[in-house]
């Protein structure tokens, strides 16, 4: 069994199926660590949703999107900014006549995932981020889903072999590819700018292989995605 990690669909279905592909992805053999943010930006947010569903070993982290959908599915809440950030999309894919009725399942699914994994190798797995100070446990959700501030330990996490972060694309740093940086190299960034103009990315955790879709623009013509 190989265990890969991937991070920020944001409805990019056909970027998901071009990294399964490229991959060589076993969905029954093999093990997916995803990192949160199925949904939000491109047109296919229920169909990256059902594909994540179907995999029989995997690992579903909360991304900060993930909870908003959850929060919409629930309660019809549709804040302006989740709205302006990929939401509208989401709400519209669902609506269309294949999808509406499987919203009880997808907000099931959503709602069981995990806000941070660690493996038997010691490597943390988590959306946005962590106080390296404070018990997993202790950890405050909106922050684990929401924080940024990782970026500012260039001396890497202490306590972990890895961390493997989604949420802030490496776009922000002229890049679509994986990033590796602090202490030792510690710390991975694996959203490539999916729900932007980037690329999705999928990486074989023991051999750091990684292979991405095309550029998302390309893929969904036509369409704004978060932008």
């Amino acid at each position: 069994m190989r265990t890969l990690v991937l991070s920020d669909i944001h409805g990019a279905y056909r970027a998901l199926l071009q990294c399964f592909d490229r991959s060589g992805f076993n969905p029954a053999r093999d093990r997916l660590i995803f990192l949160g943010d199925a949904v939000d930006g491109w047109s296919q947010s229920p169909e990256s949703v059902q594909a994540l569903m179907e995999i029989d070993h995997l690992i579903h982290l909360l991304g900060n999107h993930d909870m908003w959908a959850i929060e919409w599915l629930l309660y019809d809440r549709r804040p302006t900014i989740w709205l302006e950030q990929g939401g509208r999309a989401t709400i519209e894919a669902y609506e269309r006549p294949g999808w509406r009725h499987s919203k009880t399942d997808h907000l099931s699914f959503l709602a069981s995932a995990r806000l941070y994994h660690v493996d038997g190798e010691n490597r943390l797995f988590v959306h946005g981020g962590i106080e390296p100070d404070v018990p997993l446990d202790e950890q405050d959700k909106e922050l684990i889903v929401w924080d940024r501030r990782m970026f500012g330990h260039l001396t890497g996490v202490p306590g972990y072999k890895e961390v493997y972060v989604g949420h802030s694309p490496t776009i922000s740093e002229g890049t679509a590819a994986p990033l590796n940086f602090g202490g030792s190299d510690n710390i991975w960034r694996m959203d490539t700018g999916a729900g932007w103009w980037g690329r999705l990315t999928i990486m074989e955790i023991d051999t750091r292989k990684y292979w991405q879709s095309d550029e998302v623009t390309g893929l969904y013509p036509g369409e704004a995605g978060r932008m």
